[in-house]
């Protein structure tokens, strides 16, 4: 694949958002650096804001497909099947040297690969094991649901596997579960974030604070989140910072209001520059998930990381191993919440400037755009 003049690859998810974290992006600036013509496919309604929408964007189509409010519902299927659909209509239309695609939805892998006869190489790369993984709670009948829904889909997104030229998985937990070990060309790369620019690792806040970004949900554990707050507080003086929205607002910050948390909400945004002038100076970043969640990366705990901000983590393989060895938090679960809050009600201003320069540190050798572009250097070189 060294001549790529003339190659078309085209990148599909349906959870593309337009930030610097997104995969679809680094995947864009990735393949438009190496000299191939790129388009995008991302569906009109955004997973995180849930809320329909338009990206101006060269190169960029948008799909247009069913909203839904719930995270587990009939009609979040229904959204995926319509964008699958139109996916195996843009590519029947559209023919292209290279298809990167990003499950789930493992429905999309039917548009890849089953319906679609080609002459191109496909990319699958898994950033999540959704909806196995996912908590539930309910009566009999939506377990049952659940339990053939998530077994269908994932003999779908094997049988992906099992048909693409390569695939990739998002942390070294679900290379295993997936047991990518077996397959030739498969590998590991971690989520990224491009970020333009370096950044000077700022003076952590005179009080200890707490940052919690991205979506209040069913699957993070907030229960721990307000033990802690609660815990550190009756020893000094803490305060978190809220970016994001949910399903579970509402109830966030009324348990909040309950517990005389200290907070500021700082609304839903994307903007770096927000971020970068909120989170900078927090102590720490919480990364807290349900205990039968099958989390081991997430994009929350790499922004926190691009900034300087340790964590308060309870995800699992990947993270929980960098935060031991890297020094750059504290891991948790239910049974240790008091060693926990010990820890952070102890822990000095020049401790956390040190572990502040660490997750930074951590940030650029492992989840910087570039690391990406080194490693899927690797990836065009396997598939040629």
């Amino acid at each position: 694949m060294d001549d790529s003049d003339s190659k078309k690859v085209i990148v599909v998810s349906n959870f593309h958002e337009d930030n610097a974290i997104s995969r679809t992006n680094i995947a864009y600036k990735f393949f438009t650096s190496k000299g191939f013509v790129t388009k995008v496919l991302y569906s009109d309604f955004s997973h995180s804001l849930k809320k329909k929408r338009v990206l101006d964007k060269e190169d960029f189509f948008l799909l247009k497909t069913i909203p839904y409010s719930e995270s587990l519902s009939i009609k979040r299927i229904l959204s995926h099947m319509l964008f699958a659909y139109r996916v195996f209509g843009f590519l029947q239309k559209n023919k292209c040297d290279i298809i990167y695609v990003n499950l789930p939805p493992n429905i999309l892998a039917i548009s890849v690969f089953f319906l679609l006869e080609k002459k191109c190489k496909t990319i699958v790369d898994i950033v999540d094991l959704w909806p196995e993984s996912f908590p539930h709670s309910g009566g009999r009948f939506k377990t049952v649901a659940i339990m053939i829904l998530g077994w269908a889909l994932k003999k779908v997104r094997q049988f992906a596997i099992d048909r693409s030229n390569y695939c990739i998985a998002e942390s070294n937990l679900f290379y295993k579960r997936l047991n990518l070990k077996d397959k030739l060309n498969s590998k590991v790369i971690h989520l990224k974030k491009f970020q333009t620019k370096s950044i000077a690792v700022d003076e952590p806040s005179s009080e200890l604070s707490i940052a919690y970004l991205g979506n209040i949900g069913k699957i993070y554990d907030f229960d721990s989140l307000f033990e802690i707050i609660k815990g550190v507080g009756k020893v000094r003086k803490i305060h978190l910072h809220v970016i994001g929205t949910g399903p579970r607002s509402g109830w966030f910050f009324d348990q909040l209001d309950m517990i005389n948390a200290s907070y500021t909400y700082h609304g839903v945004s994307f903007d770096e520059n927000l971020k970068m002038n909120v989170l900078s100076s927090c102590w720490f970043g919480f990364n807290g998930y349900q205990k039968n969640t099958e989390v081991s990366l997430s994009y929350k705990s790499i922004d926190y990381l691009s900034y300087g901000v340790p964590l308060i983590n309870s995800a699992k393989e990947d993270t929980e191993i960098l935060v031991n060895t890297k020094e750059i938090g504290f891991n948790f679960d239910n049974e240790n919440i008091n060693e926990i809050i010990e820890s952070i009600s102890n822990i000095s201003r020049l401790e956390i400037m040190e572990m502040k320069s660490k997750a930074y540190n951590v940030f650029n050798d492992c989840f910087s755009g570039q690391s990406y572009f080194d490693e899927m250097n690797d990836v065009l070189k396997d598939l040629s």
